[in-house]
């Protein structure tokens, strides 16, 4: 699942900024589950903690991306507006602190990404039904594995291995951003591509890493990739408050069975089934130099996608609402 490192620091950062359905949906759905906790013992719980709401924690985790591994000072002044809140002395220290954390605490190949960045996402083949560890693409770092550390550290348990938690404070802020990015099917869903751009099967037999496409990054779409058009939405996303018929439909989202710390298991298996359906119909041409592949979207898919988007930007507001509720009632 490593997705490797090619570019040098100072285009990477511009590069891997990308967030699971943009700045604007995270937004979005910080802005829900605020809405949905509103006046209760929970908001009064996460106002105590984060010292501000879950609107703006949501970006956090991606503006600690700034950071610059190497180094571990923040480099990401003036570039991506969510960020500004955080660009302050005592801000960056904070981001610098957790990704010095959290760099290379994880068991990854060389030259892969830092750890940090590897908790945002999980590559599983579309070729399965259900999210399981030891699938090609899983670790024991990726988004269901972090959202399971979040969670234990707010519910004051010792927080697992490899993670590197250092508060309730900085566990709150990850859990409402990846929240947020195990919604988005492609921090799930993977395809995995042979050099003529035939599909294969990561699980089956001896894997090859060069059959990676990094989570839809390597698909390109005409000037996009398939994995930044998953991730863009308009402004009127994070709209606050949230439109009514938002709220509706996040209300009457049931809740996940089990224990909450199995939960992210449950969520990455619905995403999968999504990222299936959000690859069917794709054509792919042989791969190129940069090993990219064009791909050739169905008819139809910009209106499917954008459905797609909003209902999963609803329920990530839901599900973080649900996730407090249960720690805080």
């Amino acid at each position: 699942m490593a997705r490797v490192l090619a570019l040098a620091f100072g285009i990477l950062l511009c590069a891997s900024h990308a967030q699971a359905f943009g700045p604007n949906g995270h937004m979005a759905v910080g802005t829900i589950a605020d809405s949905l906790i509103a006046g209760t013992p929970t908001a009064r719980r996460v106002r105590q903690i984060l010292g501000s709401n879950l609107r703006t924690a949501s970006v956090w985790a991606d503006c600690a991306k700034g950071v610059n591994p190497t180094t571990f000072k923040y480099q990401g002044k003036g570039r991506f507006a969510e960020c500004a809140i955080y660009e302050n002395p005592a801000s960056e220290r904070q981001m610098e602190a957790f990704v010095r954390r959290n760099t290379g605490n994880c068991d990854a190949p060389p030259g892969s990404e830092p750890c940090h960045k590897q908790y945002h996402y999980t590559d599983v083949a579309i070729q399965r039904t259900a999210y399981a560890r030891g699938l090609v693409g899983t670790s024991d770092h990726d988004i269901v594995a972090a959202i399971s550390a979040s969670i234990a550290v707010l519910q004051d348990q010792d927080c697992p291995p490899p993670f590197r938690i250092a508060s309730k404070k900085e566990a709150l802020r990850i859990l409402a951003h990846y929240i947020g990015d195990i919604h988005q099917p492609m921090h799930v869903a993977s395809v995995y591509l042979d050099p003529a751009g035939k599909l294969v099967d990561p699980d089956a037999g001896r894997f090859d890493p060069q059959t990676e496409t990094r989570g839809a990054n390597d698909l390109l779409a005409g000037a996009k990739n398939l994995h930044a058009l998953w991730d863009s939405m308009a402004s009127s996303a994070a709209q606050s408050p949230p439109a009514a018929a938002v709220l509706t439909q996040a209300r009457a989202l049931a809740g996940t069975g089990g224990d909450v710390s199995g939960w992210s298991t449950a969520w990455a298996t619905e995403s999968l089934a999504l990222g299936t359906r959000a690859f069917e119909g794709i054509t792919y041409s042989a791969e190129d130099g940069s090993h990219h592949y064009k791909i050739v979207l169905p008819a139809g898919y910009s209106s499917f996608r954008t459905r797609a988007q909003r209902d999963q930007v609803t329920k990530a507001g839901a599900r973080l609402a649900q996730v407090l509720t249960a720690i805080w009632p």
